[in-house]
């Protein structure tokens, strides 16, 4: 479906209608597929496929400017209950420095807000030209000097967003798209998130979740993978079971992560994933007391330490190894 939202006027006097495609929409599946054909596969393999088909629950918006009746600008959001990530801004060569992004993107934002948006995500390049576009619409640096930038409609999002409840576990959904970069994007926890991912610190998933859920589909890179969600829906942990080719016989790699609220939730989540039959290591930084309790509880003996294996923001960590047998 198409609805537009409004008309801008650009730099060199042109008219820029800008309406929003809700996907999928059969009728502009071809238009939004060519617009944003120069796209790396793993991004065309999401856009290929939700302009025609329903991905769950996730909600995919392509927010267009046209001239003439001819896409030359686009902001995609991907969204469910209000956490969101902004991603493919592109803008045609020749229609570039004429106002057309910040035309479609202040459309966007308003209509966000009206949907009751709660936070959205995106990432750039920190400094250049798209950073200070966002600068100016809300975004900020998740942390300082980076371009992986938050927007959150109410200052107070993060606290309310991961306040203590119940919780439950939940197999992998394309709607967890946005939610897993909102618990990826705190910035209290362990820096060592996910080894796999080779997630350390804040991290924009918006390319990762893909790569992630592409390696589910193909059901031959996890062993399983399950997501803790609070009574609000906000995913507040995941743990993942990877198998690590590197070794003969397999081994499996567990990564697991959870908001520092629901450390006592830890243990649920642990017991819904299915373990293999073989050994399961976990890699954890020395900090991390939390998370090496838990692993104990569980079953799984140190086996060592690596010292200074890692560094964050000049900062050198050791990292604990854990196992345990199937």
């Amino acid at each position: 479906m198409y609805k537009i939202l409004g008309n801008t006027v650009l730099k060199t006097g042109q008219q820029m209608e800008v309406g929003v495609i809700s996907a999928p929409d059969a009728s502009h599946a071809e238009e939004i597929m060519k617009f944003l054909g120069h796209k790396p596969g793993i991004f065309k393999w999401h856009i290929d496929r939700c302009v025609t088909e329903s991905m769950d629950a996730l909600e995919t918006r392509f927010y267009v400017g046209k001239v003439e009746d001819a896409i030359i600008t686009n902001i995609m959001t991907v969204e469910h209950e209000g956490i969101g990530i902004l991603g493919h801004v592109f803008t045609l060569p020749d229609e570039r420095r004429k106002g057309a992004c910040k035309g479609a993107m202040a459309f966007q934002m308003e209509d966000f807000r009206q949907r009751k948006g709660r936070a959205l995500y995106l990432g750039t390049g920190y400094d250049g030209h798209p950073y200070h576009i966002y600068k100016g619409f809300g975004f900020e640096s998740v942390i300082p000097e980076s371009g992986f930038m938050k927007y959150y409609v109410n200052s107070d999002f993060e606290e309310t967003y991961f306040s203590p409840s119940s919780v439950k576990t939940k197999s992998v959904e394309w709607c967890d798209w946005s939610k897993i970069t909102a618990l990826s994007s705190i910035t209290c926890g362990p820096v060592l998130r996910n080894l796999k991912w080779r997630s350390y610190g804040p991290t924009n998933f918006e390319a990762g979740f893909l790569i992630f859920k592409q390696d589910l589909e193909a059901n031959d890179v996890y062993h399983d993978a399950k997501m803790l969600v609070s009574s609000d829906g906000a995913i507040v942990g995941w743990g993942t079971l990877s198998r690590d080719t590197r070794w003969r016989p397999e081994i499996a790699v567990l990564d697991i992560f959870f908001h520092p609220n629901f450390a006592d939730d830890a243990s649920l989540l642990l017991s819904s994933l299915s373990f293999p039959d073989f050994k399961v290591q976990c890699y954890v930084e020395h900090t991390a007391e939390d998370k090496v309790a838990i692993l104990e509880d569980v079953g799984f003996i140190s086996e060592g330490r690596l010292l200074n294996q890692f560094t964050y923001l000049d900062m050198p960590y050791d990292v604990l190894v854990f196992a345990r047998q199937g």
